[in-house]
């Protein structure tokens, strides 16, 4: 049934192969329908990151800097399975051979992804997701900023795709072939490096003067960075902010 379906979207993504983002419409609705579920939602996640976050961190920092590294580049290279199929669906090509390439070579001669090998070879990496498919294909042309209880801020079009993701992997389904409690020391593994890594981020927060506009605004960037494969264009309604 799975294979089916992949084929069937393969199918779909044959139609728009080469189209670019920049045809579509604004990404985002600036207009934040959710804020004041939002702000609750900041306010719960910052008071966790407080009293449980900080020390999470701080353990995680307290490893030595190459097993730190070693981690994010393997989970990183775990990710590239699944930004592949996005970079087929989105009919990138040319980006869909080098995160090939670049899985592979990572994989079977940097220790299955501790070492980055591909990287220092000119293949570097950029995330692509089923939120930025959907935006592709013009099913989902505007989305909403989002923030969520513990997992922090998304936009509804990638939220949903984080969604499906997690429903199905093809690393954790196919390569790993990982039952229901190794599957889960990975991903709370993977939350923890990604959370640690982002840490002083947080805490950088609390010096706005708004920090709930400084994050939405900031991710909104960082998404279209991410849509337009960190070429994006210059924001017309994006308030100006000094990252």
């Amino acid at each position: 049934m799975r294979a089916l379906l992949l084929f069937g979207l393969l199918l779909v993504s044959i139609g728009s192969w080469g189209a670019q983002p920049a045809s579509q419409p604004e990404p985002f609705d600036q207009s934040d329908p959710y804020e004041s579920f939002n702000r609750s939602m900041f306010d719960f996640n910052m008071g966790v990151h407080r009293t449980l976050g900080r020390p999470i961190a701080r353990a995680y920092d307290s490893l030595p800097a190459p097993a730190q590294k070693g981690l994010h580049n393997f989970f990183t290279n775990l990710s590239v399975p699944w930004t592949f199929l996005n970079d087929v669906l989105q009919g990138k090509g040319g980006k869909a051979a080098t995160d090939f390439m670049r899985f592979a070579i990572n994989t079977m001669f940097g220790l299955g992804g501790l070492l980055d090998i591909a990287t220092e070879a000119g293949m570097d990496y950029q995330k692509e997701d089923l939120g930025q498919t959907l935006y592709a294909w013009g099913v989902w042309p505007r989305a909403n900023f989002l923030i969520l209880p513990l997992l922090g801020p998304y936009t509804t079009r990638e939220a949903v795709g984080a969604g499906a993701q997690m429903a199905w992997d093809p690393v954790y389904d196919a390569l790993l072939e990982a039952d229901g409690d190794v599957e889960l020391a990975m991903r709370l593994l993977d939350t923890t490096r990604s959370y640690a890594e982002n840490a002083v981020l947080l805490d950088q927060l609390e010096s706005q003067p708004d920090p709930y506009i400084f994050i939405r605004e900031a991710y909104y960037q960082h998404r279209l960075d991410l849509i337009y494969d960190g070429h994006p264009p210059v924001p017309q309604d994006i308030d100006d902010i000094d990252l």
